[in-house]
């Protein structure tokens, strides 16, 4: 596994997704899981409050879970670390959360459940854009000075937003937002049901090119659209990934990806992951596995490099 400079530390160049552990996972996988993605040289791990058990609601059991696989195998200075809050109220995704109390008080819950006293990334899992943005960056730079987040982060943030924020922590000596995580992937998301998730599109591309700001990407694997149709084609799809992902666009693709795995040795999953991480900026798939072997996968995608022209050839953003 490859390791990329990220806010001054040496991390993984692929993340470890953790969206379904205390829930759809059960905390014995989940631990083998992690368990395994370190053995491969793996050590960047995100996760989120409201991961866990969505079926019944209850938040922070995926954090539960890392807490306690870290207290117990005594690794959390190995570990990169990233968290999210802030998630606007479940059922209603224009509830936005963003006050500072709400903020405080999910960090400090987050902490509680990983059990350590500070994570090295803390997301804000949505914007609210009522909201003036010298307010959210106050609440930010008090997670940071407070001693409980290493570095901020947004997620789901327009690139206007962010350089909106930017400016106003230059201008007001405020704590900077060191990166961003939207959705991106080789495969492009063509439908998307919540409004209220931003995909990586060419403005947010040339925000981290001319800034160099890094990225963390959701969805990076496009719910296996590539590695499914690869190997059972359309019959192969979920429902999601049909519907989202399906189309001529990335069906061509698909066919580039195919030829470059051909040329290459490397598996089409692979190459998916590795497209991301040869972008003209820093960035870091997370990936989430369902099953050990998806997990060990990651080792050969962790170590893959692809050239600019290879990169281009499977899609130019």
């Amino acid at each position: 596994m490859r390791y990329m400079k990220f806010c001054g530390r040496d991390a993984s160049v692929i993340a470890l997704g953790t969206m379904d552990f205390g829930g759809r996972i059960e905390e014995s996988r989940a631990r083998e899981f992690m368990d395994a993605y370190v053995a491969l040289g793996g050590n960047f791990i995100d996760t989120a409050r409201i991961y866990g058990d969505f079926a019944s609601g209850v938040q922070g059991g995926s954090e539960q879970v890392i807490g306690r696989w870290m207290e117990q195998r005594r690794n959390r200075g190995a570990i990169f670390l990233s968290t999210k809050g802030a998630h606007p109220v479940p059922g209603n995704m224009h509830a936005h959360r963003l006050s500072r109390a709400e903020v405080t008080d999910d960090m400090r819950r987050s902490l509680d459940n990983l059990r350590c006293d500070r994570v090295d990334v803390y997301y804000l899992h949505r914007d609210d854009p009522s909201r003036p943005v010298q307010d959210i960056m106050e609440t930010l730079t008090a997670l940071v000075e407070g001693g409980m987040a290493a570095h901020v982060g947004v997620s789901n943030w327009r690139p206007e937003r962010i350089a909106e924020a930017m400016a106003c922590a230059e201008r007001h000596g405020l704590v900077p937002i060191s990166v961003d995580q939207p959705q991106f992937s080789l495969a492009r998301q063509v439908k998307v049901e919540d409004d209220t998730l931003f995909q990586m599109d060419a403005r947010a591309y040339r925000m981290h090119v001319e800034t160099g700001m890094p990225c963390v990407c959701f969805s990076s694997q496009a719910k296996g659209f590539l590695a499914k149709m690869d190997a059972g084609g359309e019959e192969a799809l979920p429902d999601k990934a049909r519907r989202r992902y399906l189309c001529p666009e990335n069906l061509e693709v698909l066919a580039r990806t195919q030829q470059l795995a051909r040329e290459t040795g490397l598996s089409v999953a692979a190459l998916s992951l590795a497209w991301l991480t040869a972008q003209p900026f820093s960035c870091f798939p997370i990936a989430g596995a369902s099953r050990l072997e998806q997990v060990l996968a990651l080792a050969e995608a962790g170590d893959a490099v692809l050239t600019a022209a290879q990169r281009d050839y499977l899609r130019k953003c």
